[in-house]
């Protein structure tokens, strides 16, 4: 097109200074920001094609602005998905370069300074905080590509699509341009709706409505399709869907709010009006991470919902005319809630009784009795028709389930039934019983039943006396082993409550162990007028909230028959309790903040199962004393275990007092609160009531621990519940205090005064009481005898080594020096014969080799008599054989010798015989 200028032939001068200026701003727009990068693409050139960051796939040029345009038809919408990115920067400051996008433009033109941001990207795609996909809300989608002059990237790739924008159009737009809708069933009567850029990322601010109207007698059934909506908190604080069950204009009920992730969700509306609104933010965080910042905007798929809906008169619903308490569970089909007015009764039937029945159906009814401070309720059904088709093995066709505790676990079913045998009596675990009315597959259903909502304090007993009162039986004969508890425990029971719980045996060959698994009583300032005036309250006087032990006196045949024997409040465990006869305990709750209560196990235990070791076992004292230890000590004590001993004094008006050697059990001694002596205890008689002991003592603890008994006779009893891990146990001594007004004759302790045994004196046992041990102080002479024995011993073997000693010198010095054997004696004979013209005479000489590290020679002139080693003379035979010399020897000579010994008398008082040593070499010299 030819500029207008050109058309008009403007001077030279002119045409000459607007060269000049275009020319000038170009370079001016070139040098600040080159904008040869600047892309428009129209639905009229290309319906779908890929765009890029400029030099792609090389890394794009700093300090570029660039601007893409994406203009569709009045009737489309654009689609972009990034398919590569690579930006320097990081999410969400983007300091560096990044990208713009807008999406809610009305036109390329728009001011973008005015214009609502989706948001600004950087990084890599790696990132979970780019959008995948997005969808504008109208014809036009613009992006703005910057990078600064620091450095540089990959860039970006992606493609782009325009698309038919009637799948948007959901209903009558309620005003032109904006986002809320009327839905009328006279114009469509099964349809969708879609937030304004599903599948795509949705923006920020959004406040859209969907309205949907039906003809009277008709019902609005929403199933999402698709459902993907930021989810903030459990409360939706951000982003989120509204349904309710009426007109906008109306206090309609709110069916939900919803956000998160949902399929298959199907909703009701209870009318021919439902409401819809879609409300988005901005600022979200994410209150599952641990920067609160906007990178947790598109960490979650904001992808937005697809709902479909049906409008139709053929949806059914219980009959609600049958009773005045049911009502229609809001935003379900069939659902009914029967809620409890204070033992109601009423009767079910299943919708269309006892005709025709929904086919592929499930209704439910949710019975729910009372649950206050006052009153607490369980529901029973009784069934007066009941037939659907199948079998009961498994209800493939169709079932009623049932839930007996639906409370806790409202999702799940407990038991079904089917087939035509009747459901036997049904009543729940807890206030509120789930019925499930499922009739997928059946070819017939149908059911009546009749509800009666009962007193509940979910104690686990048989009831007994009249309704409403909470009053329980436990029999051996019924249950040999189980619990009982306050009323509604685990919560907190009621205030202004009274529980009765009475345990039988069944024979006297039984015991009855009870022990506490929990116990968390209310404690109060301000006794109450009923604890002042009770004799067997004293302990609790601080309370109000008690828990009291009787025990049945079978001598009396009155109703009112039972005695009080101890009484448990505040928070401190009870001991183990064992009980030889019927008992009975009474809970008592009077103030309005209830604490959670209670928990304790029974069982009916054989006696021979209890007494393991010891028994019970009676004493009698002869004046003295003794130890008791536990059964297996110190071994680890067993579970289960009943021990009892009665020691009796030898005079009536002796007592006996016991003091603690070793003590090691289970559970720690507390006053206020705490586990106490939960599972294992000693019990010793301190008057008229039974201390109770337990825990750890040191040394210090020990010496200070002694318990005397008021009269001649005192009761231990050992006793550990069936929870009892086993600890070392305890050693004990007892001892008999003589009680006279006369002087002690026995021995009288130094700082107790007590007056004992003289045969517990220096007998290593603790006798006298805490912090006296004069019993044990004994006389010094015991301590200087036994050091004269010690130097009288050292002494004795002194002179034993010595002797010892000498005698050995004594043997070696005078012993023969011959000990060899007679058959091993050896000895050499040397004859030397003189030479011709020589003045020596012959000589013999005898060499002996008895002893192999030295020899003697001896010589004819001085003996001819050998000793061996016992002192005889010993008869020596020398017999000389030739020696011949070589030829022309002229003193070659064969002589033959023989020595006789001469007898000489012996000195060894023991003489024996001699033999002769063997000649072991002869030699002529």
């Amino acid at each position: 097109m030819k500029s207008p200028i050109l058309k008009n032939k403007m001077p030279p001068r002119a045409c000459r200074l607007l060269i000049w200026i275009t020319t000038f701003c170009s370079f001016v727009v070139v040098g600040t920001a080159d904008r040869d990068c600047d892309v428009t693409y129209s639905s009229r050139t290309t319906k779908g094609a890929k765009f890029a960051s400029p030099n792609w796939p090389q890394a794009y040029p700093n300090n570029k602005r660039c601007v893409y345009k994406f203009v569709g038809l009045s009737s489309e919408r654009v689609k972009i998905r990034f398919n590569k990115f690579n930006l320097q920067g990081m999410s969400p400051d983007c300091r560096n370069d990044y990208i713009d996008v807008y999406i809610q433009l009305t036109s390329p033109n728009d001011a973008l300074l005015d214009a609502e941001l989706l948001g600004r990207f950087c990084g890599d795609d790696m990132q979970e905080d780019l959008p995948q996909l997005i969808i504008s809300t109208n014809n036009v989608i613009v992006i703005i590509f910057f990078s600064d002059g620091t450095k540089t990237d990959e860039g970006f790739q992606g493609y782009f699509e325009f698309i038919d924008a009637s799948i948007y159009n959901v209903g009558a737009l309620v005003t032109p341009g904006g986002c809320s809708y009327t839905i009328n069933s006279k114009e469509r009567n099964k349809g969708y709706i879609v937030s304004p850029t599903y599948p795509g990322t949705y923006p920020n601010n959004l406040h859209c409505t969907y309205e949907f109207h039906g003809i009277p007698g008709q019902r609005i059934k929403l199933t999402f399709n698709d459902f993907s909506i930021f989810h903030g908190d459990d409360y939706c604080p951000f982003d989120y869907v509204k349904i309710k069950d009426g007109r906008q204009q109306t206090y309609a009920e709110d069916i939900g709010v919803f956000c998160g992730k949902y399929t298959d969700v199907t909703l009701f509306s209870s009318r021919e009006f439902l409401f819809v609104e879609f409300v988005t933010r901005s600022g979200r965080v994410s209150f599952d991470e641990n920067s609160l910042d906007d990178i947790a905007d598109y960490k979650f798929d904001r992808s937005g919902f697809n709902i479909s809906y049906e409008f139709s008169t053929e949806f059914i619903r219980f009959d609600l005319r049958i009773t005045k308490e049911a009502t229609h569970v809001t935003g379900t089909e069939c659902d009914v809630r029967i809620i409890s007015t204070g033992g109601s009764v009423g009767t079910i039937e299943s919708p269309g009784y006892p005709g025709e029945f929904p086919k592929n159906t499930t209704c439910k009814c949710y019975l729910d009795g009372e649950m206050n401070q006052g009153r607490l309720e369980k529901v029973n059904v009784v069934f007066k028709d009941f037939f659907i088709s199948g079998s009961i093995q498994n209800c493939k066709e169709g079932f009623l389930g049932v839930t007996y505790e639906g409370h806790r676990r409202s999702t799940e079913i407990d038991e079904k039934f089917c087939g035509h045998l009747w459901p036997p009596e049904l009543t729940s675990r807890d206030p509120r019983m789930i019925l499930t009315f499922d009739t997928h597959g059946a070819s017939k259903a149908r059911f009546m039943l009749q509800y009666e909502f009962l007193s509940d304090y979910a104690i686990p007993g048989r009831p007994i006396g009249q309704e409403g009162e909470c009053n329980f039986l436990f029999e051996s004969k019924r249950s040999h082993s189980g619990t009982f508890n306050s009323p509604r425990h685990p919560d907190n029971y009621p205030p202004n409550i009274e529980c009765v719980y009475i345990f039988q045996p069944e024979s006297r060959n039984e015991k009855l162990l009870i022990s506490f698994d929990m116990f968390s009583l209310n404690p109060s300032a301000d006794p109450s007028p009923e604890q002042s005036r009770d004799p067997h309250s004293r302990k609790c006087l601080n309370t109000t909230d008690f828990l009291e032990l009787y025990e049945i006196n079978e001598a009396d045949l009155s109703e009112n028959r039972y005695y009080a024997v101890s009484i448990y409040c505040g928070t401190k465990y009870p001991a183990p309790i064992l009980a030889h006869r019927e008992i009975k305990f009474r809970f008592k709750a009077m103030k309005n903040n209830s604490f959670q209560g209670f928990k304790a196990r029974y069982e009916f235990v054989p006696k021979s199962e209890l007494q393991k070791g010891c028994g019970i076992s009676e004493i009698l004292s002869d004046g003295k004393g003794g130890v008791i230890t536990s059964p297996r000590f110190p071994q680890k004590y067993e579970s289960r275990t009943y021990c009892e001993w009665k020691i009796t004094a030898s005079r009536p008006q002796n007592k006996i007092m016991i003091q603690l050697e070793t003590f090691k059990i289970e559970g720690k001694m507390v006053r206020d609160g705490g586990q106490g002596c939960k599972n294992a205890v000693l019990r010793v008689q301190k008057g008229k009531e039974m201390s109770e002991i337990c825990g750890t003592f040191n040394d210090s603890e020990l010496s200070k621990t002694a318990i005397t008994s008021d009269g001649d006779t005192e009761v231990i009893q050992f006793l550990t519940s069936s929870a009892a891990l086993g600890f070392k146990g305890f050693k004990l001594t007892w001892t008999e205090l003589h009680i006279s007004g006369g002087p002690c004759y026995g021995f009288k302790c130094q700082t107790t005064g007590h007056c004992i045994s003289p045969d517990l004196k220096c007998n290593q046992l603790p006798n006298c009481g805490p912090v006296d041990k004069s019993d044990e102080i004994c006389p010094t002479p015991e301590k200087v005898q036994v050091v004269h024995i010690v130097i009288g011993t050292s002494i004795s073997v002194f002179f034993c080594v010595v002797l010892l000693i000498c005698g050995v010198y004594h043997r070696k010095k005078f012993r023969p020096r011959d000990r060899h054997s007679p058959e091993t004696d050896n000895v050499e004979v040397r004859y030397v014969a003189a030479t011709s013209g020589s003045n020596t005479t012959d000589r013999l000489l005898t060499i002996d080799k008895s002893e192999s590290n030295r020899s003697s020679v001896q010589t004819p002139e001085k003996t001819e008599i050998a000793r061996d080693h016992t002192g005889h003379n010993a008869e020596v035979k020398k017999v000389f054989n030739e020696h011949e010399n070589g030829p022309g020897d002229q003193n070659s000579l064969r002589h033959n010798h023989t020595v006789i010994s001469q007898e000489k008398p012996s000195t060894s008082t023991n003489p024996r015989p001699v033999t002769a040593p063997k000649i072991q070499k002869v030699s002529i010299v």
